[in-house]
């Protein structure tokens, strides 16, 4: 009889570890629905068992930190020592809005014993520009190097300092609408009707595998739908009520059989996908502090 050591890993390339709701951005079409007043965080010693059990079932490419603004997290660290020890020597990138950085030296010396940790911004206000690469030379240390790289999409900096320590800046001022949208009657909170695969087909998410409370979701939006309708009581019918509340996902729990398919089939498309833009509409943002409100 096959034993649970002769069961080979699964495999994922990317996977997104969601931690908190909080963030202190205003920007508008987040595709977390951060820029809305949603609470909540999650610790990592509430977590830490279910995945480190997951660590010993499935092999990732590579990993992120994100929320919200993964810093605004009072567990950050916990989460950043605790998924570099379950899946060790895979880059863990923390997805950040770079606003936070001035209040996190401790994360430099991390960052420079252990080069697989990527402190990645997204920059999400033109206006912002020069503030944070000011924090973010604050952070390193001189001298420094830059690299930058231009796409039909994105502009991205790369600034490197004298220990080899790296903050990666993304140029990322233009959003698309996201899946929560207001209703114009009502001026409640409401999802789009949207053609699940026309939806599917232009997705920026549908690659963002998210890992959210030891579940695995095929996307973040998906994974939030329940969590945010919970605090803002969406604008829903009964059956699509029914069908956010019972997102595709993964427990530890469920078989090797179970996993394996659901992996297989992750890059395809769901019924919820109903629920995101079938088409974009995009804009520059000028996210602002809520702070400043």
């Amino acid at each position: 009889m096959e034993s649970d050591h002769d069961v080979k890993k699964l495999y994922l390339d990317y996977a997104e570890f969601y931690i908190t709701n909080v963030c202190n951005l205003t920007c508008s079409g987040c595709n977390r629905f951060n820029d809305k007043k949603f609470k909540g965080w999650q610790s990592w010693a509430d977590h830490a068992d279910t995945y480190n059990q997951w660590s010993q079932q499935l092999d990732l490419g590579s990993i992120a930190i994100m929320g919200g603004e993964p810093l605004l997290n009072p567990t950050f660290y916990d989460w950043v020592h605790g998924l570099s020890a379950a899946w060790p020597n895979k880059d863990i990138i923390v997805s950040s809005n770079g606003t936070q950085l001035d209040r996190h030296h401790q994360l430099y010396d991390i960052m420079k014993d252990n080069p697989r940790i990527i402190y990645d911004v997204s920059l999400h206000n033109k206006i912002e520009k020069h503030n944070i690469i000011d924090k973010i030379k604050n952070f390193l240390q001189e001298p420094f190097t830059y690299k930058f790289d231009e796409t039909a999409y994105r502009e991205v900096l790369t600034i490197t300092d004298v220990n080899n320590v790296s903050v990666v800046v993304r140029y990322n001022w233009w959003f698309h609408q996201g899946a929560v949208r207001t209703d114009s009657d009502t001026g409640r909170y409401t999802l789009h009707n949207s053609d699940p695969e026309k939806a599917h087909d232009i997705c920026h998410s549908k690659t963002c595998h998210h890992f959210d409370h030891g579940r695995l979701y095929k996307c973040g939006p998906g994974a939030l739908f329940k969590s945010f309708d919970q605090q803002f009581n969406l604008l829903l019918s009964p059956e699509d009520r029914t069908l956010i509340n019972h997102i595709p996902h993964l427990s530890i729990e469920d078989s090797y059989d179970t996993k394996q398919q659901f992996l297989q089939s992750i890059k395809k498309s769901i019924p919820q996908c109903k629920f995101c833009p079938e088409f974009y509409v995009g804009d520059q943002i000028f996210s602002i502090e809520k702070k400043d409100l």
